[in-house]
């Protein structure tokens, strides 16, 4: 989990976005929750960023931070940018399964393992069902289908989406579009993977998905459906609360990953379930915000941000979203938490 956070913020545009816009969930719940006096429980690399900037926005200054590797954790030591995070040398699941909260939390799981998928699902259901009331729960997983890995290549022949990364030898990957007898049928990498699929997620694997969902576009959304009937089945037989789905988004920084947000809340609750509803980012995990956006030079973002119709003043096409996601679609609705990064020489 360490390695994919200790790379730098500014080499993932996307992901930033996607925490600013956790950042903005829990300031506008912050008034009605007091969200300053929770305890946030996270991973947070060698450098904490995440950690220094919910303390910045919300107030929150309980806050622990788990890290399994030493090296990591002895640099987090180190880091803190708090003196107030407590620094824990354990994996995330020795740690919450050892300790009882007695007030409301925000936790943050962050898997990017792809290999352990139905052990994180499963874990984020558990935590759901236990946490205080109040609580919000938020997730990520690693998203790419290419992780579910290559046939070999006298089976099939194959191409992956534009974006995925193989974890077969480059050998083994061939032209989309000609497939090899195996075994007396026609075997597609779609086919090839929701098997591997059904395989990794076990109990978990929804019966609706195809091989059309064994894509780089819509793997991460198969993902977020298997987590939103993981949660609904555990929370049927817990008469005291119920979900309220705040966040969703699909982004990609060189990995697809997913995230989803949860604020736990009473049965009778329609007061946390307006405020998210009302808010312009609120989404659930069958319809996610889909995180793509373009790279910019400074002229070009002054010109997105202060004109009408940027399409036209610009007169040429920016890049295609591997995401099938316009880019000046995703400008326009991301730009407020579009990251500024520049070099500063101290």
């Amino acid at each position: 989990m360490s390695d994919a956070t200790s790379i730098p913020y500014k080499l993932r545009p996307n992901k930033s976005v996607d925490r600013e816009l956790f950042l903005s969930l829990l300031g506008r719940l912050g008034a009605t929750l007091k969200i300053e006096k929770y305890q946030y429980i996270g991973l947070g690399g060698p450098f904490l960023e995440d950690f220094r900037l919910i303390h910045a926005r919300t107030g929150i200054s309980d806050m622990v931070c788990v890290e399994m590797d030493e090296g990591v954790h002895l640099r987090q030591l180190f880091n803190k940018p708090i003196a107030t995070i407590d620094c824990e040398h354990s994996t995330l699941e020795e740690y919450l399964d050892g300790t009882e909260f007695e007030a409301p939390i925000v936790l943050w799981l962050d898997y990017t393992d792809p290999r352990a998928i139905q052990e994180q699902i499963e874990f984020f259901s558990h935590q759901i069902s236990s946490v205080p009331i109040m609580s919000v729960v938020r997730l990520t997983l690693n998203a790419n289908p290419g992780s579910l890995g290559c046939p070999p290549v006298e089976k099939v022949t194959i191409k992956l989406d534009e974006g995925e990364e193989a974890v077969e030898p480059a050998a083994e990957v061939a032209a989309e579009g000609t497939t090899k007898e195996d075994g007396g049928g026609q075997v597609t990498i779609q086919e090839w993977r929701l098997e591997r699929c059904r395989e990794r997620l076990a109990s978990f694997f929804p019966v609706t998905l195809t091989p059309a969902d064994m894509t780089h576009k819509k793997y991460g959304c198969a993902l977020l459906e298997t987590v939103r009937l993981a949660a609904g089945k555990v929370m049927t037989d817990l008469p005291d609360r119920k979900i309220v789905w705040a966040l969703a988004t699909h982004y990609s920084d060189g990995q697809p990953m997913v995230t989803t947000t949860a604020v736990i809340v009473p049965q009778d609750d329609d007061i946390i379930s307006q405020i998210v509803t009302n808010w312009q980012f609120c989404s659930e995990p069958r319809n996610p915000l889909a995180i793509d956006l373009p790279a910019l030079s400074t002229m070009e973002r002054l010109r997105m941000e202060s004109s009408e119709d940027p399409r036209s003043e610009l007169n040429y096409n920016l890049p295609e979203s591997d995401m099938g996601v316009d880019p000046f679609d995703a400008f326009n609705r991301f730009y407020r938490v579009f990251p500024h990064f520049a070099r500063v020489d101290l």
